[in-house]
This record gives structure tokens, C-alpha cells and sequence, in this order.
């Protein structure tokens, strides 16, 4: 975590970020009506390859202000289900044959699983936990189709809202906000709180195993 910190900070300081987005944000402008469709298109594969989709938020939200949550939303929301999908049928080997050879892994995903709507919703909300991988990884769950559709929507509105945020208002208004704070610490105890209700459970079930040794 402190290592992606910083890897951003030194990247928005270092590279011609600011730059970057306005360009894409000229880029899909100058498609006309085209430009959303293609933002959405970008955004839908970004989702599905497992790609960090904030840096897409926030030129989209320069390139189409508060316009680009709604796009943002759908896309996500559906690329979401359909790796959700290939996890539980065409993937399902793949990713249990990448868990199984883990028996924390395996429990940790076995507790997420067997865990009711607000652990889901929590680890959903965290933003210092790789949402697009949970898509695939919640495949081989025993989490419900609606569960993780409610779980998926809300776990994107806090960090889009903040994102489009951002790239509506300006970087320098956007990191001295009180919203900017309020959001990340907002996001720091879901993390908090999903970590302790994830490790109970995966505890219980590596001592069922026979599998869990020490503290």
C-alpha cells in the first residue's frame, strides 16, 4: 500500500498526468456522440483485464464532467458481472487451481463466501483491495448473483463519486477537500473492518482444517 502511494504520487508529480488526461479528455471530446460509447468500451475492457480503472475515472471525468458516472457505472457494473460469470463457469478451474494451491487464500475466500452482505458490502467498499480481481475470485464463491450485483454498485459509488469528483473541480481543489479526507478515511475502516471479520473467519476455518498454526 505504501509502496502504490507513493508509486502515484511520484507519477502525478514526475509525469505530464495533467496533460495526459486533457488530451483524452480533446480525444473523446472531438468523437462527438461517439466519445461516451468509446469511453464506456475502454472502461469495459479495463474492467475485465483486471487494469486500475481510476486514472480511466478521472479523464473521463475531464472529458465529460459529471456525465461520465452514469457510463462509468454501467460499464463497470456489467464487465463486473460478466467476469463474476467467468469465474463461476469458463474461469472456474483456472482460479480455484490458483486458490487451492493457498490454504489461506482458500479460506480467506471460503469466509468471504459463506460471509453475509456486510462483509461483502465492506470488501466491496475497501479501495485498498483489487476490485476488478474480486470480480473473478467471487466466481467460485457461494455469493449470489443479486448479492453481488447490490455489493458491486455500492462498493463503486464512493471511490467514482470521488474520482469524477476530482476531475470535475481540479486536482489542487480536489486533494484539500474535506470530502477528498472524509472519503479515504471513510474507506480506510471499511478496510479496517473487513479485515477483522475476514480474518476471524478464516482462522476458523484453517483450525477446522487443521491447517492453522500460531497467532
Amino acid at each position: 500500500m505504501a509502496a502504490a502511494v507513493a508509486g502515484i504520487a511520484a507519477a502525478w508529480y514526475l509525469l505530464p498526468v495533467d496533460a495526459w488526461f486533457r488530451a483524452f479528455g480533446a480525444w473523446a471530446g472531438g468523437l462527438g456522440i461517439l466519445g461516451p460509447v468509446a469511453f464506456g468500451a475502454i472502461f469495459f475492457l479495463a474492467t475485465l483485464l483486471v487494469i486500475p480503472c481510476t486514472p480511466l475515472t478521472l479523464a473521463g471525468a475531464v472529458a465529460f464532467g459529471w456525465w461520465a458516472m452514469p457510463v462509468v457505472l454501467v460499464s463497470a457494473t456489467a464487465a463486473s458481472l460478466l467476469a463474476f460469470a467467468a469465474g463461476r463457469t469458463l474461469l472456474r478451474d483456472r482460479v480455484q487451481s490458483v486458490i487451492s494451491r493457498r490454504p489461506a487464500l482458500k479460506a480467506t475466500a471460503e469466509a468471504v463466501g459463506d460471509g453475509d452482505w456486510r462483509l461483502l458490502i465492506l470488501m466491496r467498499l475497501s479501495p485498498f483491495v483489487p476490485f476488478n480481481a474480486q470480480n473473478y475470485a467471487l466466481g467460485i464463491t457461494d455469493v449470489g448473483l443479486g448479492a453481488f450485483l447490490v455489493s458491486t454498485v455500492i462498493g463503486m459509488l464512493p471511490g467514482t463519486v470521488l474520482c469524477i469528483y476530482l476531475g470535475v473541480i481540479g486536482r489542487a481543489a480536489g486533494q484539500d477537500s474535506p470530502e477528498h479526507w472524509l472519503s479515504l478515511g471513510l474507506g480506510l475502516i471499511a478496510t479496517v473492518a473487513a479485515i477483522v471479520l475476514t480474518r476471524r473467519r478464516v482462522r476458523a476455518k484453517l483450525k477446522a482444517r487443521g491447517a492453522y498454526a500460531g497467532a
